[in-house]
C-alpha cells in the first residue's frame, strides 16, 4: 500500500464524473485514529495487484447513524494491510493505510471490482443522497480510483434504471470485467435483477430477469468475491447465472 493518508473527500454527484482527485494537496481535515469506530461495512481485495489483501470498511463515529430506511451509514472509509477475520469479523490492527472522509455522502456500504477491464480494481461505495438531476436521497453507486494516496473519481452515478436494494459486483460474462448485478424494484413493488456493463463513460443495462413476488437479497459477495452469486428468496436458496442476456434463477 502507499504511506498513510488522512484526506477529507466531499464530492458532487456527476455523471460521468470529473476528473478530479482527492489527495494530499486537497486535504481539509484530519481523522482521528486514536479509536477505532464501529464498522458499517467491510470487503477484502488486492487493491495494488501485490498478492496482498487489503481490508476496506465504512466506520461511522456514532452508532445512532441510521438512515430513515432503518439502514445504517457512516462517515468514513479505511484502508487496511495489517489485519485479521475472526469469527467471520475483521479485526484490524493499528492505524489505516488510507482514510477518507465521506462524511456528506453518506456512505452505506463497501466493495471492490474492476469494473472496466484495465486491471486495476475500483471502490465501489454505495451512498445516499440527492444529485442536481434527481433531487431525492436515494442509494447510488459511487467507484473510485486509488491514485497517489487519493480518490479519483470514476463514475458518480445518478441512479440506476430503477431503486434498488443491494448491488454487488462480478464478472458474470467472463469478459474480464465486473457487471453491476443489482437487486432492482418495479413500479408495482416487485423484484428483479438487472446486470449492468461498462460502456467506457458510464453503464448500460445488458440483462435482467424475470420479477418475483417475494423479497431477496444477495446471500454472497457481502465480504469478498466468490465463484457463484447465491440469492436468497422465501427462504429459500438460489443460484443466478447468466443465459444469453436474461439473469436465470435456479434453486440450489
Amino acid at each position: 500500500m502507499k504511506p498513510k493518508l488522512t484526506a477529507a473527500l466531499c464530492l458532487a454527484a456527476l455523471l460521468p464524473a470529473a476528473a478530479v482527485t482527492i489527495g494530499a494537496a486537497a486535504m481539509m481535515a484530519a481523522v482521528d485514529h486514536t479509536a477505532e469506530t464501529n464498522i458499517i461495512s467491510w470487503f477484502v481485495a488486492d487493491m495494488d495487484n501485490d498478492s496482498l489483501e487489503e481490508l476496506l470498511v465504512v466506520v461511522g463515529n456514532d452508532p445512532n447513524m441510521v438512515l430513515d430506511t432503518g439502514e445504517a451509514y457512516g462517515d468514513q472509509i479505511k484502508i487496511y494491510s495489517d489485519f485479521e477475520i475472526t469469527d467471520h469479523k475483521p479485526v484490524v490492527k493499528g492505524e489505516p493505510d488510507l482514510s477518507f472522509d465521506l462524511s456528506d455522502i453518506k456512505p452505506m456500504k463497501i466493495q471492490a471490482g474492476d469494473i472496466n477491464g484495465d486491471g486495476v480494481v475500483e471502490i465501489a461505495v454505495c451512498v445516499y443522497k440527492t444529485t442536481k438531476f434527481h433531487p431525492v436521497p436515494a442509494k447510488r453507486p459511487f467507484f473510485y480510483d486509488l491514485a497517489d494516496g487519493g480518490l479519483e473519481p470514476v463514475w458518480l452515478g445518478s441512479r440506476l434504471s430503477r431503486p434498488f436494494d443491494q448491488y454487488i459486483l462480478h464478472d458474470m460474462d467472463g469478459d474480464g470485467a465486473d457487471e453491476i448485478i443489482s437487486i432492482e424494484r418495479t413500479e408495482q413493488g416487485d423484484i428483479l435483477f438487472a446486470a449492468y456493463d461498462w460502456k467506457g463513460f458510464g453503464f448500460e443495462v445488458t440483462a435482467v430477469s424475470d420479477e418475483v413476488k417475494e423479497e431477496a437479497f444477495f446471500s454472497n459477495h457481502i465480504n469478498h468475491k466468490e465463484k457463484n452469486i447465491s440469492v436468497a428468496i422465501a427462504g429459500e436458496s438460489y443460484m443466478l447465472r447468466l443465459e444469453n442476456e436474461t439473469l436465470i434463477l435456479t434453486q440450489e
